[in-house]
């Protein structure tokens, strides 16, 4: 471990026992780097997941940054005062980031780095004189060529790709302007089947399939990641796909004392998002309308959960959510592994078909592990530092059941019931569906607690889409070979498998087939991309 963590070949024992020994004594003294002294204090089992989850990310930095800068050959024409023809045809074959074969099409076959060669041209002559050195032979200036034309063709993609989201969002905007007199689920009894469809066929326009599979077409998938790495743009509007559907969210954070929790619960007041400056007890039902303060006995002393109101995909709902968390944020609010981010959505789309809550629970077990990735997303630490975040654990948020099936004629709510397995605490919590009058929602409980009003927005579009597309998604739709069955365990990615990085890879873009639009599928990877489960 310590080999991979320090990037080089295996150490001797007594090496490793001198520099943990070394480490050892500064932390007795206080005087060691702030992660060892942390890791003093905890647990063996805390210290070992600790360890492993920094092997794991320093490996896979070492297969980001060696990645090859295309995985297919890439062929240039170079100027050959030497032979007859003056532009040659000459192939470059990455072999990792910084070298690769280059083959001139009437030559050898030569390793080439940005300074070397292994042609005799550089070995015998250019080598030795520093100018005719750096401006390299004509495998080296291939090399740059080929570097050059692989840079140009991101660029381009990436051009292409923000003129389809622009597209696509535009579209969307004239969509929902001309959909304007057309009812969505806030506006309709949506138990009667027929007026529920007509809003998810709004659903299924502005969320249209692209044509496009990301677990089989690698260029798009690359290019999606170069988007992901960009900084999350908020929106404030049609932000999930115009059905109207509600949704709320819980944010879990801590104080460091008290001054500082009831300074921002009196900005939190005088703004208008709460009715008074007091602690609520756990979900009270008062204060509709408001942002709630509530005591949650997992957060400690100084903690606070502080539930939204119902929110609807308009200006108003998203800037609550920014200005709430900008006030948090500015009295020393912050989140740690007790903090959980839920998202409750309404359950409009899905109601009483049984068989759409079969396809959310195929979801659910088929990708998993994807779940806890995204849920993990840290977007601070990412920005600052480049590294994601961790997933907190599955204690308050635990994995759909092992054995879940749908056999037989079972109703909705057997379906739901099954899901949860009696267990608030389950990542999809169906609990209180059966249990409440009105419009019941659905917990999504896999998500961090954060306080980057962004990183929220991402996490209630996913989750969103998982739910919109489980509505919509059929036997003979494209996506429904990403759903797999219940039986199908060799399909399945659940927290506890061990996957290499290329399985989980492979499985999180099958995840993507199943959003299976540009706007989700960027929701997904961005946040992908900055967790970890």
């Amino acid at each position: 471990m310590l080999s991979v963590l320090q990037g080089v070949g295996p150490v001797c024992s007594k090496k490793v026992r001198q520099a943990l020994e070394q480490i050892l004594e500064r932390v007795i003294r206080g005087e060691a780097e702030p992660e060892d002294q942390i890791a003093y204090a905890m647990s063996p089992e805390e210290r070992q997941r600790a360890v492993e989850a920094r092997v794991r990310q320093a490996y896979l930095e070492q297969l980001h940054q060696n990645r090859r800068p295309s995985r297919e050959p890439v062929t240039v024409e170079v100027e050959s005062r030497t032979r007859e023809i003056r532009r040659e045809p000459t192939t470059v074959e990455w072999i990792d980031r910084d070298h690769a074969w280059v083959q001139s099409q009437r030559g050898g076959r030569y390793q080439v780095t940005e300074h070397a060669c292994t042609c005799p041209d550089f070995v015998y002559r250019r080598s030795r004189n520093p100018e005719l050195a750096q401006e390299g032979c004509r495998h080296m200036q291939a090399l740059r060529l080929a570097r050059e034309e692989v840079r140009e063709r991101r660029r381009q993609a990436m051009r292409i790709a923000r003129m389809r989201t622009q597209q696509a969002t535009a579209s969307i905007v004239v969509n929902q302007t001309h959909e304007e007199n057309h009812p969505t689920f806030a506006q309709i009894d949506w138990t009667v089947e027929a007026e529920r469809d007509r809003v998810l066929d709004i659903w299924c326009r502005n969320r249209a399939w692209d044509g496009v599979f990301i677990s089989r077409d690698d260029a798009a998938w690359e290019t999606l990641k170069d988007l992901a790495r960009q900084e999350w743009e908020y929106r404030y509007e049609n932000v999930l796909g115009g059905t109207g559907n509600t949704f709320g969210v819980e944010i879990e954070v801590q104080f460091e004392n008290s001054w500082s929790r009831d300074m921002a619960l009196r900005d939190l007041y005088n703004e208008g998002l709460t009715t008074g400056t007091q602690i609520r007890g756990y979900h009270s039902g008062d204060g509709q309308g408001f942002w709630k303060p509530e005591r949650d006995g997992s957060l400690g002393t100084y903690g606070v959960e502080f539930v939204s109101p119902v929110l609807n995909d308009d200006p108003e709902s998203w800037k609550q959510i920014e200005r709430v968390t900008e006030i948090l944020r500015h009295h020393g609010a912050y989140v740690d592994d007790h903090c959980g981010g839920h998202i409750h959505l309404g359950i409009a789309p899905l109601d009483h078909r049984t068989y759409s809550w079969q396809r959310l629970a195929q979801i659910g077990v088929g990708y998993e592990k994807q779940l806890y990735r995204v849920g993990g997303a840290n977007s601070d630490q990412y920005r600052s530092t480049g590294r994601p975040g961790q997933h907190r654990g599955s204690h308050y948020a635990k994995p759909l059941p092992r054995g879940l099936s749908f056999n037989g004629n079972i109703t909705a709510a057997e379906a739901r019931r099954r899901i949860s397995n009696g267990s608030r605490y389950t990542i999809f919590n169906t609990t209180n569906i059966d249990r409440t009058s009105g419009r019941p929602a659905i917990e999504f409980r896999y998500p961090n607690g954060i306080l980057d009003h962004r990183q929220i927005q991402a996490q209630i579009q996913v989750a969103n889409a998982i739910l919109h597309q489980a509505a919509v998604i059929r036997n003979g739709s494209p996506q429904s070979e990403f759903t797999p069955r219940f039986s199908e365990e060799n399909k399945h990615a659940r927290l506890t498998d061990h996957l290499t990085p290329e399985a989980e890879e492979k499985n999180f873009r099958e995840f993507l087939d199943v959003l299976a639009n540009p706007q989700d599928r960027l929701a997904a990877t961005w946040l992908w991309l900055r967790g970890r489960s």
